[in-house]
């Protein structure tokens, strides 16, 4: 396996929606409803929201020659650097495939910028590998549909002058 991590273009959408229909059922229903499985499928997994999250923010893809085995979008919320959606395809979990995406994104933002992350609680998985990332708590909000939204903060690094 020989992985290689790239711009995604429109011609990954395809390949991108997958990701988002085989990892969100997995990756949710063991804390959260099979409803709020299906509307975030239906809303941030479309072709016309992947499209959105390409030609918008920067998306990159992780690739087996042809094949797409994971993907990260980093965007910006509140005039800061956001890491949205990094997830890798089940059958590539474990590979290291999602510590390569999240050193591109954190590589896109730069040290010198604090980057922000979002995640269900609930996502002990994610929580982990987002701290070992450097990230930490920051804080919680509800946002109306019965979850509970963790943001985690990875600080820039200090300069010296």
């Amino acid at each position: 396996m020989s992985i290689i991590v790239r711009r995604a273009d429109s011609s990954d959408i395809p390949a991108i929606q997958a990701i988002g229909l085989l990892t969100w059922p997995t990756t949710y229903l063991p804390f959260t409803s099979p409803n709020y499985v299906l509307a975030n499928l239906n809303s941030w997994w479309t072709e016309s929201a992947v499209r959105q999250t390409i030609e918008e923010d920067v998306t990159f893809v992780a690739c087996d020659g042809e094949q797409v085995l994971g993907a990260v979008t980093v965007g910006e919320f509140e005039g800061e650097s956001v890491i949205w959606k990094i997830y890798v395809l089940p059958e590539a979990q474990g590979k290291r495939i999602g510590l390569m995406l999240m050193n591109t994104a954190l590589e896109l933002i730069g040290e010198n910028c604090d980057a922000r992350l979002e995640f269900v609680k609930g996502n002990e998985h994610a929580r982990d590998f987002y701290e070992k990332a450097g990230f930490t708590f920051d804080f919680e909000e509800e946002p109306g549909d019965g979850s509970v939204t963790v943001w985690m903060r990875r600080k820039a690094r200090a300069t010296s002058r």
